[in-house]
């Protein structure tokens, strides 16, 4: 595994692992062979057409639903999309005990996920009023991808191991791929055809396409363990806490960007373009952190990304006053921030070798992020009551900014943390 000072440490028995885990088992090799790149194109189908179909293309959905007056009490509409991705993470201690406890279901809970977002997506589609859609396209949309999305990692986790970081870097960047042509698709469909005939056309689609390609959704591995326990060692070393810190500030703000940025000029088209280069930029950017983080300690990327994403928001967006000024921003924005949770799968390597364990820290992460991201969401709705007040954005600016800007300091409070280990058995004597 790749430790705190970047190098790298695999078991003694690393090669019989990974060729012949199940005893008088021939498993097929990891880190590339068809069967291994066979599963990415089905979870690469799900990636793209499921979290960027709608979570990541909502500020499109939002700006339509405040230019038309389609719902009243419009000002709780960023909660639809803060509550889909928030579910999204919230819920992964809950998936994640699940997944490990029952491994053999893996496979059945990925179809059951795919078959509630399709009927998310349809159902909100007869929406009248906010808090249908907040039932429909964020919690249940929400929950049905959570449902998939785990079972789904910890498969790729079985197919890739030392080419980890570049397979998590592929599946993100598929978002960006994604993200090139949706939400012009989107936008246009609200257009002509309104939301409605929109969403049940979505939910259709997901039902078509990401059907066909989930017999190559299967694991490498064959067990049925039932462990479903977490070393508590790990919660005690000091990049557990530097990755803490810091991932929790950059989820505060980290999707506000992708929301607000449509809704700020008049022009549908010009929100979508920024939103599409908004994704455009996170495909080299999550493909080459994947690919940085197999190569090197995940902490210096995790800085980097975080400290660069703080300039470009206070430097590039806040003094963006034009529509050109505001294309450079996504591009950059995008490319230094789009890459952080790539390196999720890196600091569980770093932190543990032990695959059930690992899990445990991945779902951890995910729920960091998703409290930064709800309670996000809520402050970005008070500082952003009207989206045509500039003196609001200007606000909204400063939070995002200054939140990556402690983010960036969180991941260099590992060195703090290494020389100041925190002692829990200590503090609970003096509690006693």
């Amino acid at each position: 595994m790749i430790s705190g000072d970047g190098s790298q440490h695999y078991p003694e028995n690393y090669s019989e692992c990974i060729t012949n885990t199940d005893k008088g088992t021939i498993l097929p090799p990891v880190d590339g062979g068809r069967r291994a790149w066979a599963f990415m194109i089905g979870a690469f189908m799900i990636e793209g057409l499921m979290w960027v179909g709608f979570p990541l293309t909502f500020g499109v959905f939002q700006s339509y639903y405040q230019n038309n007056n389609t719902f009243t009490k419009n000002q709780y509409l960023s909660l639809v999309g803060t509550l889909t991705t928030a579910i999204s993470y919230l819920g992964t201690p809950l998936i994640t005990f699940f997944t490990i406890k029952y491994p053999l279901y893996q496979r059945y809970m990925i179809w059951g996920g795919w078959l509630v977002c399709s009927l998310a997506l349809i159902t909100s589609s007869f929406a009248t009023q906010v808090w249908h859609l907040i039932i429909t396209q964020g919690f249940l949309y929400g929950l049905g991808f959570l449902i998939i999305y785990y079972p789904l990692l910890n498969m790729l986790n079985e197919w890739f191991i030392q080419r980890r970081g570049l397979a998590y870097g592929i599946l993100f960047g598929s978002t960006g791929i994604y993200g090139l042509g949706l939400p012009f698709v989107i936008e246009k469909m609200l257009k002509q055809y309104g939301y409605a005939t929109t969403l049940r056309v979505y939910g259709v689609a997901v039902f078509v396409l990401v059907g066909p390609t989930l017999p190559l959704i299967r694991g490498r591995l064959i067990n049925d363990r039932t462990e479903n326990k977490i070393n508590p060692v790990v919660f005690r070393k000091p990049m557990f806490f530097s990755v803490t810190c810091s991932n929790f500030m950059q989820g505060l703000v980290f999707f506000l960007p992708s929301i607000y940025l449509p809704c700020k000029f008049l022009s549908p088209n010009q929100g979508t373009v920024l939103l599409s280069l908004l994704n455009i930029s996170q495909i080299i950017g999550q493909i080459g952190m994947g690919y940085l983080s197999d190569r090197c300690s995940p902490l210096a990327p995790m800085v980097g990304s975080t400290f660069l994403s703080s300039i470009m928001v206070l430097c590039v967006w806040d003094f963006s006053n034009t529509f050109p000024f505001l294309i450079i921003f996504c591009l950059l924005y995008g490319f230094f921030a789009g890459g952080y949770s790539v390196l999720y799968c890196r600091f569980v390597t770093a932190l543990t070798d032990n695959p059930e364990t690992g899990l445990w820290l991945y779902s951890i992460f995910e729920f960091q992020r998703g409290v930064g991201n709800l309670v996000g969401g809520s402050v970005s709705g008070i500082l952003v009551k009207d989206v045509s007040t500039v003196a609001k954005y200007e606000n909204l600016i400063l939070f995002v900014g200054i939140a990556l800007l402690i983010s960036s300091l969180g991941g260099l409070s590992f060195w703090f943390f290494k020389g100041h280990r925190p002692d829990f058995s200590a503090w609970m004597e003096r509690l006693s």
